[in-house]
């Protein structure tokens, strides 16, 4: 039996997808389907592999517009099985739980790739900035 599972798993894996970022944009198109206010971008390169990725749903988004005071900006390097940084925007609300507002995997930790980032996550905000 275990032999069948781990058959199962395997074609699981490796049969819907040619590769780790069309299962994402298709992973991302799903939730976009099911949430009219989900946002995503991303960016390719000129062999058309995805690059960077910025994703937030529609609750980061009522949350964002309603507990505006502060935003924590985090960044967990290369600990994931891409070894690309993981970008975490973190807010709280008003019992002191943690939101996460927003998420992106990037290729590395230029100037130009934390502006592309920070100028998504402020169009996925209707360009909001927080107060300062």
């Amino acid at each position: 039996m275990k032999d069948l599972y781990n058959k199962i798993d395997q074609q699981r894996r490796t049969a819907p997808f040619e590769s780790d970022s069309e299962g994402a944009i298709s992973y991302m198109n799903a939730l976009a389907a099911k949430d009219p206010h989900f946002f995503c971008r991303f960016t390719a390169d000129s062999e058309d592999r995805m690059v960077d990725m910025f994703w937030r749903d529609g609750h980061s988004f009522v949350d964002y517009q309603c507990y505006g005071d502060v935003l924590i900006f985090n960044n967990t390097y290369k600990t994931n099985v891409y070894n690309r940084p993981l970008i975490l925007f973190v807010r709280t609300n008003n019992h002191r739980g943690s939101i996460v507002s927003g998420a992106a995997l990037l290729s590395d930790e230029t100037v130009e790739t934390y502006t592309w980032l920070l100028r998504k996550f402020l169009d996925s905000m209707n360009g909001k900035c927080q107060r300062l």
